[in-house]
């Protein structure tokens, strides 16, 4: 890996093992995150392209269409997310944007191991977008390709076998979400966010974005730092899952979204294990006996991000068994 100010790692120098896993490694727990440069063979220019098209087509659609797949009237967390379902952010000035989700395409868990929360299913499509569904599934699946290649370095790192994290691929709780930040003269000033701080919930998150608006957090110096954009290039950022894994040796990236004003895309596909899968500290860390459940973190924070999922838990439809925490640990600095 070539030296530079920004951690930046070529995606042929990961393919031909050119970087060494303990470099990968070395990378994440210094900055929380990196730059993968060179992705022409994983995600080619075309398909950048075919995203951004889908994307202003879709979010073109008058609201009435875009409601028609609205995430709150799905069983597995698939949809539109207009700008009306807003978390509860402390530090969120306003919210301007909109989003569609997708996740990994599975048949639904069988009745014998479900209780209706697990996110899992078939993906929505609009069909107003001609190829909208080719082109993201498209996207999910080299997203998907690039994360596992990625957990392959931290497993071997770790004295693992490559394929370590493979178990628990079957129905991933993996999400490709498409972000619209609408043009807007609310949010004009430095300090304004579109989207407040936090971490992401899963193990790590490759974003693609059109123009910056990305701004992390960096504990070292307890400052923020806006994130540049490159081409051909994706960012990836650590999760709470890889933090909790590696015993803290990694932590999850604190960040949020600045914005001047001015309509942006964003692209972040958020790599994760099956709903069910139990986790503790990998030995290469140290030993704890603390565990968690990758589902009961992802939907314990899912609860504090949108409404209709706060609604479900708290009239019983979705009757969860486990702690709904008042906080994210893992956004602690």
């Amino acid at each position: 890996m070539a030296k530079h100010a920004i951690p930046i790692i070529s995606y042929d120098d990961l393919v031909t093992g050119s970087i060494k896993p303990s470099e990968v490694l070395d990378t994440l727990a210094e900055n929380g995150f990196f730059y993968l440069s060179d992705i022409e063979r994983a995600i080619p220019p075309s398909l950048f392209k075919s995203l951004h098209e889908t994307s202003e087509r879709y979010f073109g659609l008058p609201l009435e269409a875009k409601m028609e797949h609205y995430i709150g009237d799905s069983d597995n967390h698939r949809g539109y997310v207009p700008v009306t379902e807003q978390g509860s952010y402390s530090d969120e000035s306003v919210r301007v944007y909109e989003a569609f989700d997708i996740g990994y395409d599975s048949d639904p868990l069988p009745a014998s191991r479900s209780r209706g929360f697990e996110l899992v299913g078939r993906n929505r499509y609009p069909t107003q977008v001609p190829g909208m569904a080719g082109t993201l599934r498209e996207y999910y699946d080299a997203n998907f390709g690039i994360a596992r290649l990625i957990l392959q370095q931290i497993a071997i790192a770790a004295e693992l076998e490559a394929e370590h994290f493979d178990r628990w691929l079957t129905r991933p709780a993996s999400q490709l979400r498409l972000i619209h930040y609408l043009r807007n003269d609310i949010l004009v000033n430095r300090e304004d966010t579109s989207m407040g701080g936090h971490t992401d919930y899963e193990l790590l998150t490759i974003i693609h974005q059109s123009s910056p608006g990305l701004v992390a957090y960096d504990r070292a110096s307890k400052s923020w730092h806006n994130m540049p954009v490159f081409k051909n290039t994706v960012l990836v950022l650590v999760g709470d899952m890889l933090q909790f894994l590696t015993g803290g040796r990694l932590q999850s990236l604190l960040h949020r979204v600045s914005t001047t004003g001015e309509e942006r895309y964003s692209f972040p596909f958020f790599m994760n294990l099956d709903f069910e899968t139990e986790l503790g500290v990998l030995p290469f860390f140290g030993h704890s006996d603390e565990k968690i459940v990758v589902g009961h973190h992802l939907l314990g924070q899912l609860y504090r991000d949108f409404p209709y999922i706060k609604q479900r838990v708290d009239s019983g439809r979705w009757p969860v068994d486990f702690e709904i925490p008042a906080s994210n640990v893992f956004e602690q600095v």
